[in-house]
């Protein structure tokens, strides 16, 4: 937490450079009054924002440092600390072009070649960064050498906006290209804010407060209209209305979606009340954000207010929104809702025909009448539905119940846009065993399995003779078929660390902790994946092995 913390405070100070030019600057009042946040307490505080370096000069470089660029100022061997497999020749940085040879103009030429024919991040910002280093004025802006041209840099904030997962190295990035076209005195466009925002609320796995806050600031960045006071930039003050740009119904739904990841009711509250201050109609996806946030905090009744508002505005969940009414029922405990789900989603996929046309009409009455859930007959279930599931079953201990999902899941054709076709069938293949759904049925078994022990024999009372025995289906058995079908999964396909601890946590728990057996199944794995785990698995493999690292028993 203490590193998060530290690098909190050296990222918003990156991340101020982005506003400290004039054109963005001025805008302390104003953010006083639009960026309020209600704090869990109920005191109504300001967005606070990282002290300002104190030699302004240093605002841009400070934010492509953070981000992996360094000005080499003052250094011999640039390359030393950021080398380039392919521009190894040039070794000292340029500061202006009038001193520049004609190679280094060649070199430049195919830096600026290879940055708009990027295709990747990795490629894109690998060409930047040369740039940046071999050729620093582009970060300082001396007046007598060109800029790096604006459609070279939307290119790499479009390819940076198009990375997920979101980390805190992409929101550097993202902010250290806008800020190059800030600075550069060109135009920041309005999807290239909203992704900056959605970067700024996604930079950790687990989002708090203080990220809801961060994607604020940038909102409050994009929206506040530079001052008349613009010192130096005099250009760039007259130009008012370039830098203003308005923000549209993704941007504020970006915000409320954050909130929502937050789980802070203050931070709900204050989104909620920026959409309804903008006056903008909330779209489906808007809702659907609202959706995740009474998921997690096991509202179910703002889950059915928010599926009927949408209902009212003529909004359709689609099989996205079915997906979050599976999560949202079963992580709350409603298996039956969640179940008569899935049983109209088969329906549409396969018609039942031997339980007749009143029941599933009943059922497809009772989610909509008591849920608010409408489903057309033409949505199917996909991957993450089938997963979904499988995870939600697994966890409230329906262990046969997932089981049978998962066989429902490999027997059906995988319609979805981008799957594989069987060539000689000329059909879609069948669905392929996933590790998303592994890991949530063998999670079920970390947290349900217990030791079968034999029955008892000759049971004294009439009572004992009668009394049905309870069979425990999360035994050894069982997991065992599933650890032979993952096993058998295609050998391109590697776990991580986590999902292999919990199957040998399964089976620890399924055998009552049986050495011989944990052996046995950890050097299958071992066998199977490459073994070399470090951390906790290390410790369990030698608590599991003893001094006998090889296995023996």
């Amino acid at each position: 937490m203490k590193g998060r913390v530290q690098g909190e405070v050296s990222e918003c100070k990156a991340g101020d450079a982005l506003v400290k030019n004039a054109a963005l600057a001025d805008y302390t009042h104003t953010t006083a009054q639009q960026t309020r946040v209600l704090e869990s307490s109920g005191q109504d505080g300001l967005v606070t924002r990282a002290p300002l370096p104190a030699d302004k000069s240093l605002d841009v470089e400070a934010i492509h440092i953070h981000a992996g660029i360094r000005s080499t100022h003052g250094q011999q061997n640039p390359h030393h600390h950021y080398p380039n497999p392919h521009f190894t020749g040039h070794q000292n940085p340029i500061y202006s072009l009038k001193e520049t040879p004609s190679d280094r103009l060649k070199t430049r030429q195919e830096l600026l070649d290879s940055l708009l024919q990027a295709t990747s991040v990795s490629n894109g910002w690998e060409a930047y960064h040369t740039l940046t280093v071999m050729f620093p004025h582009h970060i300082h802006h001396l007046s007598e050498v060109p800029k790096i041209p604006q459609r070279h840099l939307h290119h790499l904030a479009r390819l940076l906006a198009s990375k997920k997962p979101r980390t805190r190295t992409l929101f550097l990035r993202l902010s250290a290209v806008l800020t190059m076209l800030h600075r550069s005195g060109y135009r920041i466009y309005l999807w290239e804010w909203n992704a900056l925002i959605d970067c700024a609320g996604k930079r950790w796995r687990k989002c708090t407060l203080e990220d809801y806050k961060a994607a604020v600031e940038v909102f409050s960045k994009m929206t506040t209209p530079p001052s008349e006071n613009q010192g130096d930039d005099e250009n760039l003050a007259a130009e008012h209305d370039f830098w203003y740009v308005q923000p549209d119904i993704i941007t504020y739904t970006t915000l409320l979606y954050i909130a929502g990841r937050s789980l802070d009711p203050g931070a709900i509250r204050h989104a909620s009340n920026l959409l309804r201050a903008s006056g903008l109609p909330p779209n489906r996806i808007t809702h659907l954000s609202l959706l995740h946030y009474y998921t997690r905090t096991g509202q179910l009744s703002g889950v059915r207010s928010t599926l009927r508002k949408m209902r009212e505005q003529g909004f359709e969940p689609a099989l996205d929104g079915i997906n979050a009414c599976i999560w949202a029922y079963g992580r709350n405990g409603h298996m039956d809702v969640v179940s008569t789900i899935y049983r109209v989603l088969r329906h549409n996929l396969q018609p039942e025909s031997d339980l007749g046309e009143y029941d599933i009409e009943a059922a497809v009455k009772y989610l909509l009448d008591v849920e608010g859930i409408v489903i057309r007959d033409d949505i199917i279930p996909d991957e993450i539905t089938y997963t979904s599931l499988i995870q939600t079953f697994s966890y409230h201990g329906q262990i046969m119940k997932a089981l049978n999902i998962f066989v429902d899941m490999l027997s059906t054709p995988n319609r979805e846009p981008k799957a594989l076709v069987n060539q000689q069938a000329g059909e879609p293949s069948l669905y392929q065993p996933t590790l998303a759904a592994f890991r949530g049925i063998f999670l079920g078994f970390a947290r349900h399995a217990q030791k079968s022990f034999p029955p008892r024999t000759a049971p004294g009372s009439l009572s004992e003779r009668l009394r049905p025995v309870q069979e425990n289906d999360w035994n050894l058995d069982n997991l065992h078929q599933v650890f032979k079908a993952f096993i058998n999964l295609p050998a391109d396909v590697m776990p991580n660390e986590r999902l292999i601890y919990w199957i040998l946590v399964s089976f620890t728990k399924a055998s009552g902790g049986d050495p011989g057996k944990l052996r046995k199944v950890f050097l299958q794995l071992e066998e199977r994946f490459g073994g070399g785990w470090g951390g906790r698995l290390a410790e369990l493999r030698q608590n599991i092995f003893g001094n006998n690292g090889s296995g023996g028993q």
